[in-house]
Order: C-alpha cells, then structure tokens, then sequence
C-alpha cells in the first residue's frame, strides 16, 4: 500500500512540474509572438480627452465611474489590445473594435474605494499602436474614512 502511495506521490510532482514547464514555454512564445505582430501593426496617434479624472472626495466603499474619450488623430485604425488598471480596484472597459481615424471611442473606468483611505491615485495603463505602445490616464479621489 505504501508503495502504491508513493508512486501516486511521484506521479503528481511529475505531472505537475511537467505541465508548470509547458505551460510557460506557451506563454512565452504567446508573449513573442504578440510583440512580433505589435510592430507589424502600423502606428498612429491618440489624444484624450482628459488624462487625469478627479472624483474628488468620496465616502470610502463607494464605487465610482467615469468615462475618458480616446480619440485617433493618427491616419491609421487605432486598435486597443488592453486596457488594465493598477490595482484590482480599478476596472476599465474598452472597444474591441478598430477606431478609425478621426474617430473616439469611450473608455469607461470603474473604481471600488472599498478598503481604500485618503489621497489616492490609480492608473489606467491603455495598449495600443502606437509609438509609445501604453498610454496612460489616471483617476484619483480623496476618501473619507468610515467611522
């Protein structure tokens, strides 16, 4: 019975080391063959229309929103690969669609200030093709503690 244990044991760390392996080859050559393609991809240009939203003061375990317009002053479609934010916290949605030149689109952003105090400022880290590849905006507010 021991026997059969350990054999059990060694096949699991096996199996799991083995697929740990795999799976970083893939996201390697994923990682690659993004960035390939990303300077494949012709460049243009974006403006928005603000780079910082200021929520101002806000009870703290609000959630706010707001909405930053990206607009492509590039002569070439603008595409949005990711749009993230610094911290789980902080949530943007954007357009899968190309965006034409002369064309804007909105990038709504979300901010949980739950278990968050202060002056906080968060940023939104936008991929896209451009020169610079990530834009950024960011959002801040001032939280008012719950007492």
């Amino acid at each position: 019975m021991k026997k059969i244990v350990r054999i059990f044991v060694v096949a699991s760390l096996l199996m799991t080391f083995s697929c740990k392996k795999e799976i970083e080859k893939t996201e390697e050559i994923t990682t690659t063959t993004s960035l390939e393609d990303n300077a494949k991809v012709p460049k243009t240009k974006v403006e928005f229309d603000k780079e910082i939203h200021d929520f101002g003061e806000i009870e703290q375990g609000e959630i706010v929103e707001t909405t930053f317009l990206i607009k492509n002053v590039g002569d070439k479609n603008l595409y949005i690969v990711d749009a993230h934010g610094s911290c789980g916290c902080t949530v943007p949605e954007v357009t899968k669609e190309a965006i034409e030149p002369g064309k804007s689109a909105p990038i709504s952003v979300k901010f949980d200030s739950n278990g968050k105090s202060g002056e906080v400022t968060k940023t939104i880290m936008v991929t896209c093709n451009t020169e610079k590849i990530v834009e950024n905006i960011k959002i801040k507010a001032s939280i008012k503690t719950k007492k």
